[in-house]
Formats: C-alpha cells, sequence, structure tokens
C-alpha cells in the first residue's frame, strides 16, 4: 500500500536524483576531484543496513599492516559541524557513532569527519601527508568527489535491484547508479550460498561486465561483557532481551533465535540515542525473563551509545553484553577481493605526492 501511495513523491526524487547524477557525469564531470592518492569508498544505493560499517573494519583490518590509513565519515547524528579529528576527547554524540567505533577498536588509525568529503580528504593529506590510504565510509552519493575505487554494498535478502526509491521503497536513487560502482558486494549472504542462487543473484544484479561481484556474510564474535554486573556473571544465560538501534537488526536476531529458546526484542530505530525510559522498558522485559541466568545481548555500536554518561550509571546492575559483528568472504571470493584492493592501492605506493584534479 505504501509503495503505491507514496508513488508520485518518489518518481520526482527518483528524477532529480538521476538528473544530479547525470550532472555530475556530464558537464561537471571534468569538475568531480580525483586525489593522486587511493580512495576507496564504501556506500550503498539503500537507507541503511546494508553494513558499510563492519565491511569498512575489514579493509581496516586488511591494510593497516601494510599502509598508513584514514578513514573519512560525515559523523551522522553529531552535535558538531566542519571537519575534525577523532581524539581522546572524542565521544559519539561529537564525532558519531561509527567514526567513535574505529577510533576505540584502532588505535593507529586516522579518524576523522567532515560532511564536505572532498575538504575532508584535503584537510586530512595538508595536516598528515603520512597518510598513505583514505577510506571513506558512505560516500557513493557525495559526487563532487571521484573515488579512485567504489565498493557498492547490497543486502542479499533485500537487493537493490528489486527494491524503489524512497519513500516508495527503500533507495536514496535508482538502481541504474550501481554502474559507477567498482565493485557489487552481496552482503550478509548466507554461509553457504549454492551456484544456482549466485546466478539468481548475478541476474537480477545485471552487473557490467568490467563489475567484480563478491558475496560475504557475518560471523559473530564471543559476548563482551559491557557492564561490571555482566563481567561478575558466571553463568551463561538462558534467557536474553536483545537491545538494538541499529538500522538492520535481523541477522544478529536470526542468529540469537538458534542459541536461546527464551528470547525477547527490542528495537529503537538507526542511530537512536538511549534514554532512561529505553533502559525501564528493557529492564521490564528482562524481568519477565523466565530463567534467573539472563542477559541483554546488543551490538558493538550500540555499545559505545550505551556507555554515554547520560544513562552510563543507571546500567551498571544489568547484565549487558555487546556481541562484535564481523564480515567475512565466501572461500571463493575472497583471495580475489583482497587482491583486488592490493593491486588498486598498490599502484600509488610509491607516489607520496598529493595532488587532485
Amino acid at each position: 500500500m505504501r509503495k503505491f501511495f507514496f508513488l508520485p513523491v518518489s518518481i520526482i526524487w527518483a528524477l532529480i536524483m538521476s538528473i544530479r547524477r547525470s550532472f555530475f557525469n556530464g558537464r561537471k564531470q571534468k569538475r568531480r576531484i580525483k586525489f593522486s592518492k587511493p580512495v576507496i569508498c564504501i556506500g550503498n544505493l539503500c537507507m541503511g543496513g546494508s553494513g558499510k560499517t563492519p565491511h569498512t573494519e575489514y579493509l581496516i583490518r586488511l591494510l593497516s599492516n601494510h599502509f598508513q590509513l584514514a578513514v573519512l565519515n560525515r559523523g551522522y547524528g553529531r552535535t558538531t559541524k566542519g571537519f575534525m579529528f577523532a581524539d581522546s576527547l572524542s565521544t559519539n554524540k561529537t564525532i558519531g557513532d561509527e567514526p567513535y567505533l574505529y577510533y576505540r577498536k584502532y588505535p593507529n588509525l586516522v579518524v576523522a569527519v567532515c560532511e564536505n568529503r572532498v575538504e575532508g580528504l584535503k584537510k586530512i593529506w595538508q595536516k598528515l601527508p603520512e597518510v598513505e590510504v583514505a577510506l571513506l565510509d558512505d560516500a557513493f552519493q557525495h559526487l563532487q568527489l571521484k573515488a579512485g575505487l567504489n565498493i557498492l554494498l547490497t543486502d542479499y535478502y533485500h537487493l537493490y535491484s528489486d527494491d524503489f526509491v524512497f519513500p516508495s521503497g527503500n533507495l536514496r536513487e535508482l538502481p541504474s547508479a550501481a554502474k559507477e560502482a567498482d565493485i557489487i558486494i552481496v552482503s550478509k549472504s548466507p554461509a553457504m550460498v549454492t551456484p544456482l542462487e549466485e546466478r539468481i543473484i548475478l541476474n537480477k544484479l545485471n552487473p557490467l561486465p568490467e563489475q567484480k561481484v563478491y558475496f560475504s556474510h557475518i560471523r559473530y564474535g564471543d559476548m563482551i561483557p559491557l557492564t561490571p554486573f555482566a563481567s561478575k556473571q558466571k553463568e551463561d544465560p538462558k534467557s536474553v532481551v536483545v537491545f538494538t538501534g541499529i538500522h538492520n537488526s535481523y541477522p544478529l536476531i536470526s542468529f540469537l533465535k538458534e542459541k536461546y529458546k527464551d528470547i525477547q526484542i527490542y528495537t529503537c530505530r538507526d542511530h537512536h540515542r538511549f534514554t532512561k525510559k529505553d533502559i525501564d522498558k528493557v529492564n521490564y522485559l528482562l524481568n519477565r525473563a523466565i530463567s534467573p541466568y539472563k542477559a541483554v545481548i546488543t551490538t558493538e555500536k550500540d555499545a559505545s551509545r550505551l556507555m554515554d554518561k547520560s544513562i552510563k550509571d543507571i546500567i551498571q546492575d544489568m547484565p549487558i553484553y555487546y556481541i562484535p559483528i564481523i564480515v567475512d568472504f565466501h572461500s571463493k571470493y575472497k583471495c580475489d577481493f583482497n587482491q583486488q584492493i592490493f593491486n588498486y592501492v598498490g599502484k600509488y605506493k610509491s607516489n607520496n605526492e598529493l595532488y587532485y584534479k
């Protein structure tokens, strides 16, 4: 019903975005800024939830032992504006959830935020010329910049080819924009994908001959205690409450449903700032749990927001854990993907001078 009701609005929005992209690829093509150092963009066509953050982390782990990296993000939902480097005074409120996560997990990584990605990259390299590779988290629609390598993600269960532009669907722009990607990653796929399933998806995506398509999947790490109470628990939980504020929590919920029979769910919108009201609702669900051995399970990204000083004190006596999300590629694709990334970055290794055109 929603699809047909909002269709006129979606058609207008799709037309605007199509004209915008055509404009930058036409007369403004020469004005798109391209840097002389490697710039890898990780983006999507949907409104969110395709796995940009864990895929960016995959690239960080892949490249960080060989190159000095910087990650540039818009800093969605932050209370500040303009360009900023992440530092010891940064919080998820001042730089945003994803940049704060990168900064906490990877101490040798340069993390910066800026709404204008071109200006952000210029300032990174002006102040830190030793940075060799820049990763752009969510910049596929930032057309002023021409990244050297564009990686486009699409959810295995919600392909962009099966979707339509917002508000009738969940896309930021038409599926035809995917032709500008160098790499398409089908994310959140099952651990085992048959050749027939792969072929069906490839037929739906219909990639260009020069585009590479890879399949990735999610692995979950062990639960990590977030609160002092959780650290003291000795018994494994039998009843759990899933508590998230991300765009797509269904993979985590599906994973936990296979492990626990007594499971309750409390989800909030993406980037939601948790409040005492949320904590009270979670506590209510926790008190309804069947087993005395119980836990609240959240994501690593949500865990950083739960450590905000506004609610940190009121969760100390709750058994809250978080589960790290790890992206990996299917064995037939992993070596080829890694090699394509190294081949791209390796072309620039001897180039220490910065210029853009």
